[in-house]
């Protein structure tokens, strides 16, 4: 089979990673990632999900240090389900993918053959992001590179070679100045979306990206992914497709993933893109105290690379893009 062709594959080391899950309709996300902001502690990656399809909602955070959880933090986690920690940790990304459902698909098809066992998947408008144990990490770029090409790199060993000596220059990307409004490039919305929420097996992860595989062929975009491996052997995942194609999804998750518990959402989207999240220790407690503040609970997010995507009720479109604002400096022309 042909190598799918992609602009580029990049890696955070040494992460601490942290998943719990809280009775839904509680919103401990704002308080966790301020009171980090607090401590001007960076946080690498941000995933949530407000309903797991059991009662819970399901967040994930990383940190490029263990000592990022205190105990306090690990007190109020533990207000509910006792929190997952695990202090080594790696974030691959590959990137662009455009919102091709088949790229996601491909990634969940490699993980099934190779029978590996990521943590989680965050996504940004522009890249992937697989988080894996530490040791795990080798044999998922070996693994990457059996399936996609990259024009700069051949081989895994090329990368390595080019990735060698900037280690430090990728992780010290660290935030050392507070700024009185954060600054954005842009912020985009997209009403109009369903919100697809599914429990999977892990025996179930190829037919899940052969579903994907099959609505990419369908010339549709998915512009939102997260994935939890909350409990053994057991995946939550909640993507976007547009609400046009809703009977397009449905048929193709009847048909390959047809035990899978599924639910839909109406849903709307707003995609705030760069500077660098993981630049500024602030951005994460910002953005959810900022909905929290108007009332607004998203109903999945994902902070990863240089983005911001959040979920919403379609009905919360116009507010939360307000109360984003009054937050974010969005330079003029570069909001719609």
């Amino acid at each position: 089979m042909a190598k799918i062709t992609l602009g580029g594959i990049k890696i955070l080391e040494g992460r601490s990673y942290v998943d719990w899950y809280s009775n839904q309709g509680e919103e401990s996300l704002a308080g966790i990632c301020s009171r980090l902001a607090a401590e001007q502690i960076n946080i690498s990656q941000v995933t949530h999900i407000a309903d797991d399809g059991k009662g819970h909602s399901s967040t994930a955070l990383s940190t490029d240090s263990i000592n990022s959880f205190t105990s306090y933090l690990l007190i109020k986690l533990g207000a509910g389900e006792m929190p997952q920690l695990r202090h080594d940790t790696s974030i691959l990304s590959v990137f662009p993918h455009d919102g091709r459902p088949f790229i996601m698909g491909a990634i969940l098809d490699l993980m099934a053959r190779e029978d590996m066992r990521p943590i989680g998947i965050a996504s940004s408008p522009s890249a992937m992001s697989v988080v894996v144990a530490s040791e795990d990490t080798k044999q998922t770029i070996d693994s990457i590179f059996d399936v996609f090409e990259f024009p700069t790199y051949r081989s895994p060993l090329e990368w390595q070679a080019a990735y060698v000596g900037k280690e430090e220059m990728f992780r010290n990307v660290v935030g050392s100045y507070d700024e009185q409004t954060l600054k954005v490039y842009a912020v985009l919305e997209q009403p109009d979306l369903d919100l697809w929420t599914l429990l999977l097996n892990r025996t179930e992860l190829k037919q899940m990206g052969d579903a994907l595989r099959e609505l990419d062929a369908l010339g549709t975009k998915m512009p939102f992914f997260v994935a939890h491996w909350d409990r053994p052997d057991e995946v939550v995942v909640s993507f976007c497709f547009s609400s046009s194609k809703r009977r397009d999804v449905m048929k193709a998750l009847q048909a390959h993933v047809p035990n899978a518990a599924s639910s839909v959402h109406d849903a709307a989207g707003i995609f705030l893109h760069g500077p660098h999240f993981g630049d500024r220790y602030r951005i994460a407690g910002v953005l959810a105290e900022s909905l929290q503040t108007a009332g607004i609970k998203p109903l999945a997010l994902s902070c990863a690379v240089h983005s911001i995507s959040v979920v919403l009720e379609n009905e919360d479109l116009g507010r939360g893009l307000q109360a984003i604002k009054t937050q974010f400096h969005v330079p003029s022309g570069k909001s719609r």
